[in-house]
């Protein structure tokens, strides 16, 4: 039963990285759309919602937790695991908080649809970026590894991918080294897994943002981030965008961002 599940798995894994290897044109398509938007459009709250994120593609795994009028976006384009409607404000405080940000650190990118925006999103919003840090256990896929050719064609900017746990210690040493001053962190959804990320980068970064903190899925996360309110209100400020849809059955995802009082950006 075992070795047949493995293989299913094995079997399922393969069948995504074809998927994304047909679909890797959707990476030079929303680079050249976030580009395309004017300072306006980036804070546009309703705008960014109802019509830019879900024209970028939305994930369609779990779809009982999706809301169903947005089914024509599912398996589309970056296929972004997220809701709209907390993604937009996220992209619209993210867009007013961009400048200084040098390094971008992702921890669980997964597909690397979220690391393509958030990447490109700071690019056209003032950040200087210098190095951006891909992490997750699973080899390089067919949108990271398009996005990292563009990169280094058209941007002054070092992309770095490493297939580990965040808990070895080469990202470790990784993290020592590169300092990223923005870090997601979307990767063990454990309690103690969430919590050892938020400390390995928290010397160094000036933004944290955790995922899943709103999630009857993730009551790890979830609890996490509840602690780390009142733990780090000494040093960073929180910031929360956790809005729901009705038309789902329970509450899920959620984005977390904190910002270092004492940054300048």
């Amino acid at each position: 039963m075992l070795n047949a599940q493995l293989a299913q798995a094995d079997r399922y894994q393969a069948d995504r990285y074809q998927r994304f290897a047909d679909l890797a044109v959707a990476v030079g398509d929303a680079i050249d759309a976030i580009a395309g938007l004017n300072p306006a459009q980036r804070t546009d709250v309703d705008f960014l919602e109802r019509e830019f994120i879900p024209a970028l593609g939305l994930n369609d795994e779990l779809l009982h937790e999706q809301p169903p009028e947005l089914a024509p976006n599912f398996g589309k384009g970056l296929h972004l695991w997220q809701y709209p409607n907390q993604l937009a404000p996220y992209l619209a405080w993210l867009a007013r908080n961009s400048s200084g940000v040098s390094s971008y650190m992702e921890i669980g990118c997964r597909w690397g649809g979220m690391f393509i925006l958030v990447t490109e999103w700071l690019r056209n919003s003032g950040a200087d970026l210098k190095t951006v840090i891909a992490l997750d256990p699973i080899a390089p896929t067919p949108f990271i590894s398009t996005y990292f050719d563009l990169l280094q064609q058209q941007a002054a900017i070092e992309p770095i991918y490493i297939q580990d746990f965040s808990t070895s210690p080469l990202v470790g040493a990784h993290v020592d080294r590169l300092k990223p001053d923005f870090v997601f962190i979307d990767g063990d959804h454990s309690l103690r897994g969430a919590l050892q990320d938020h400390l390995l980068v928290r010397s160094h970064a000036r933004i944290i943002v955790h995922h899943d903190i709103h999630s009857q899925a993730c009551p790890d996360t979830t609890l996490l981030w509840k602690a780390l309110k009142q733990f780090e209100t000494p040093s960073f400020d929180t910031f929360e965008f956790t809005s729901q849809y009705p038309s789902v059955n329970g509450s899920f995802l959620g984005i977390g961002a904190m910002k270092r009082r004492s940054a300048q950006m």
